[in-house]
């Protein structure tokens, strides 16, 4: 359970971020750590995400965090039905500590097998990470928090991770289901961390059809894109022991709301419950403009 001070604070900015969503209009891709298969050739996207987060008593304890703020801005491309690429930087504040640094950058890259829709609709995922050990921005959870074995060496100065991803994907009318398996490989040892990430998203509003039908009208301050999801997602281990164990691992579970407020704005955000005792609590809000 949150001490009163801890669970005061990230309460009344739960309240602040979801008193903005019912301000705001609509998002168009909801999931926060989770990714479906969907591609759409052209799409020229940029995000601003950011995260306040309510850390652990572990955290707290062995880490010395306090509550803050991470950040990460996102640029996407995707030249072709089946391939998308998008580059990353990050950065966090640290509210108690005054702690702030520029942690990093990553590179993502997409790619749905098939050009068609079949069963699952696989997609593989590559991602380059270079980024100081002390980054905060949970774009995936892996690995443990709490290793059941004894750690050797010295933190590195620099993180540089191979992260792949497996994901499958499918439609059932204006329901959307996702299945992540995550592996993050360590450059320098060969070390790898594993994870997952499950996501349900429903589509209340299809702006895409809205439109269709509107074809006549034009197409500024239609009512865009709008859903309500879950996500599920969290680690389980590595290569040098593998497994389930909560009470050493982080997991989450997530409602999500998302919708666009005209064409090119998206909004989505997330209060994401941390499941475990060295889970952290997090309410995500995520801003963009698809060009």
């Amino acid at each position: 359970m949150l001490p009163m001070k801890k669970a005061t604070t990230f309460g009344i900015a739960a309240i602040f971020m979801f008193m903005i969503a019912g301000q705001a209009w609509a998002g168009s891709n909801g999931y926060f750590v989770t990714y479906d298969s969907k591609i759409e050739k052209g799409e020229l996207e940029l995000m601003l995400m950011n995260d306040f987060t309510a850390p652990s008593e572990f955290r707290r304890e062995e880490e010395g965090f306090g509550n803050y703020l991470s950040h990460m801005v996102e640029l996407e491309y995707a030249p072709w039905r089946q391939f998308a690429t998008e580059f990353m930087v990050e950065w966090f504040e640290d509210f108690e500590t005054g702690a702030k640094k520029f942690t990093g950058f990553r590179w993502e890259n997409r790619y749905r097998i098939f050009q068609e829709q079949v069963p699952l609709n696989p997609m593989v995922y590559m991602e380059y990470e270079d980024l100081d050990p002390a980054t905060r921005y949970k774009m995936e959870v892996s690995g443990w928090v709490n290793p059941p074995y004894a750690e050797g060496g010295g933190e590195p100065d620099r993180e540089r991770i191979l992260e792949t991803r497996l994901v499958l994907s499918q439609d059932f009318g204006s329901l959307n289901f996702s299945l992540n398996w995550i592996n993050e490989t360590d450059l320098a040892n060969a070390e790898t961390a594993f994870g997952y990430a499950l996501g349900g998203m429903w589509m209340i509003h299809d702006s895409q059809e809205e439109n269709e039908h509107h074809s006549h009208e034009s197409h500024e301050g239609s009512k865009g894109a709008m859903g309500v999801g879950l996500e599920l997602y969290g680690a389980l281990g590595d290569t040098q022991s593998f497994g389930f164990t909560p009470s050493r691992q982080e997991h989450y579970l997530g409602p999500i709301l998302m919708y666009h407020f005209s064409q090119h704005w998206m909004f989505h955000t997330q209060l994401a419950i941390g499941l475990s005792k060295t889970s952290d609590n997090l309410v995500r809000l995520n801003f963009g403009y698809e060009f």
